[in-house]
Parts: C-alpha cells; structure tokens; sequence
C-alpha cells in the first residue's frame, strides 16, 4: 500500500528554461544573462557569460539534472555532469505538467528551490547578482501562479544591501511567493546576528516569510576538508553552525515572529546540538559571553519554537522525532535531482515510516509544511480513494 494521504513537499525544484533570464533581466546586463549552452559533450548552465568558468568549460554541466531516465529506474544513480537539456523532466519547468505528474505522486503540493540557481550566491558582482536574482523571482512567481493550488515559491534574497533586500522580500511575498532562501555564509565574513541584518529579520517576521537555509547555496561554499566525501557525508555542517548562531545571537528573541528553515541537509544532525547547546548555556553563560539571548528560552526551545528542518531519507530523524520535535521535521522529494526521494515518492517514505504511528507521519509529511508556510491547504487530506476515517498505519 502507499500512505493513505496527500503528501505536501517542503523541498522541490525546478530546472531553470535556458530562456528564463532573457528579456527578464535588466537590459544593461543582457549579455551576460544566464543560460543554456551546447557543445559536443552536453550541455552546461553558463551563469555568466562574461566569465568562463577554469579549466576551460563553458559552464556547469546538467547532467546531475537530465534525470527523466528515473522514472523508469528510480533507483538509479549512475549520473554523472554531462548530460542533455533534452533529458531534464520537463515537468520541472513546465507547472502544467508539473501539477499533474504530481497528482500520480499522492503528492498535493510543493515547495520550490532553484537548481542551478543556486551557485548564484556565489556571484563577485553584486550588482549583475542583483539583477539575476529579481528575473529568477519574477519568473517563478509566474510559474507558480500558474498552479496555485500546488506549487509555492521560495524567493532568493541576497544580504548584501539590506534596504534594497528587503524592498525584494516585500516585492515577492506581495507576488505570492512563500518564503525566503538567504546564503547560508557571507563572503564577508559577517554574522546574521549582527545588528545590520535586524531589517531583514524584522520584515521575514512581519511578511510570514520564512528563512531558509538551503545545502550548496552560499557565498562560501561548502567544502571545508578537501575530501569529497568527507564534505559531502557532513554537509549539514555550514546550515547547522549558522542556525546555532542565529540562536545564540538572540534573533529569535528579538523577532519572535521568524521562522528559519534547514533545507536538503535531512534532520538527524539536531540530535547533535540540542541537548549541548542547552549544557553549554547553562555552564558557560556566566564566563563565555558573546550570547545576546534575552528570553528565559532554553536554546533547544527556541529551536523548537522557530526552526525546521527538511529530510529525504532520514530514518533516524522520524525514530527521534520527540528529541527533535514532531513539528520541526518535514519531508521533500527534492524533485527533479539524480538522488531525490521521486518517483514513487509515496512508496519511499512509507518505508521510513514504518512502525511510526499514523499521526505522526501525517505530521510529518504534510501538516507541519502547511502550519510552516501558512498554506491555504486543509492539514489533513486523505490520498484519492483513501476512506478519511479509516487510515492505517504504514509498516
């Protein structure tokens, strides 16, 4: 069987069209627009076209993205960069299509990330980044009004003008978008907590913006070892001292409102910070300093009471869902890459699941991405066919 009710995924996708920055971006920076460019090897994404990248390609290729040969073998994982645009699921760009592939999914609705987008981050001209960024945000707005029902937006919001940053935040939440992805390092060096960011938090708070933090989009990268597998075995690792120092910087005491989000790193690695965040607070705030915590909150509360965390396949995260909390674990199919939980999505978390009490997946799967983004979607829907009185438990 499959779960008896509609998932909601709080991480997709979409494929970037090669034509989605002509004509939307600022005309000054025209030729430079981000695209898609062929060559006798595949495709690549060229985000710049004014600096190529080393060693002499033309850009990043898509290959990790022309997966549409998973539906037919879903456990397959032999991709590799090179790869064809003519290979990339084009329900990943197209929301019709998108709408219906995922009513076959027993999936209702998603929340949606770029893909090569996110090495936008990474951008030295801020200006041209600027301009990326608002095109990128007007298309997807448009994507998504497309199926309103199904598909929200998450904006892309740079940190580096605060005022004009905010004006964007403004922009998209009036566009219907739901959320915000921020870098999750500064190039800069500077912190979230610093006093230059409050704007920003302030107006996430008052819009019902939630903040996330998304794997591999930053200003500084993710690598910190020089062993690939190290670095990506601990990926979580950048999101997670970020969001433990938004925590420690009192943000959340201050805007009681925000609401940030851990994306693509799964959810186990709060286990590792909860119980010691709270140890070493209660040890060490009378000699550390440097906290601006204002609450009579624990850090592991105010964890609970403002930040989330997304998960593909995290076993352990759902075994330990009281420590990390019920409501601040939620599922996403990280539609349309090589290595997410789709097809058949209903079928993988069901295996998760199992043994899990039916409540709880519900929690899980759907309703705490719905209270997150204040969706206009009922918190429980039974899958098509499904008798809403008469669930089961997987497993």
């Amino acid at each position: 069987m499959t779960l008896p009710f509609k998932l909601v995924s709080a991480d997709s996708h979409i494929a970037e069209p090669p034509d989605l920055w002509r004509g939307r971006i600022d005309a000054r920076f025209a030729d430079r627009a981000p695209t898609v460019v062929s060559q006798d090897d595949g495709d690549y994404f060229v985000i710049d076209q004014s600096r190529p990248m080393k060693g002499g390609a033309p850009g990043i290729g898509i290959g990790l993205l022309a997966t549409a040969r998973k539906y037919a073998a879903p456990e397959v994982y032999d991709f590799g960069h090179n790869g064809r645009w003519a290979d990339v699921p084009e329900s990943a760009y197209n929301p019709d299509k998108r709408a219906a592939e995922l009513a076959c999914e027993g999936i209702e609705a998603e929340l949606l990330y770029p893909t090569l987008g996110l090495g936008i981050f990474g951008l030295r001209d801020r200006e041209y980044r600027y301009a990326c960024i608002r095109a990128y945000n007007a298309w997807l707005a448009e994507y998504c009004a497309a199926q309103p029902r199904h598909l929200f937006g998450i904006a892309v919001i740079a940190t580096d003008s605060i005022e004009r940053d905010v004006a964007e935040l403004e922009r998209c939440a009036k566009a219907g978008l739901r959320g915000a992805m921020v870098a999750i390092g500064q190039k800069s060096g500077a912190n979230y907590g610093d006093p230059e960011f409050d704007p920003l938090w302030a107006a996430a708070a008052d819009l019902g913006m939630p903040i996330s933090l998304h794997v591999a989009a930053s200003e500084t990268g993710f690598h910190a070892t020089g062993n690939m597998w190290a670095d990506f075995a601990c990926v979580f690792t950048p999101t997670m001292y970020t969001l433990v120092s938004m925590i420690f910087s009192g943000i959340f005491d201050r805007h009681r409102g925000l609401k940030a989000l851990s994306v693509e790193n799964d959810a186990s690695w709060a286990l590792a910070v909860l119980e010691r965040m709270d140890d070493r607070w209660l040890h060490d705030r009378h000699w550390a300093g440097g906290h601006a915590i204002t609450s009579d909150r624990l850090p592991s509360q105010i964890f609970h009471d403002h930040v989330a965390c997304t998960f593909m396949r995290d076993r352990t995260a759902i075994q330990c869902r009281e420590i990390i909390g019920k409501g601040n674990i939620m599922w996403g199919s990280d539609f349309p890459h090589f290595d997410g939980a789709w097809p058949n999505s209903s079928k993988v978390l069901e295996s998760q699941f199992a043994g899990v009490p039916l409540e709880d997946q519900i929690r899980i799967g759907r309703t705490n991405c719905i209270e997150f983004y204040d969706l206009p979607l009922e918190t429980n829907a039974p899958a098509t066919g499904s008798n809403s009185t008469g669930f089961t438990v997987a497993g």
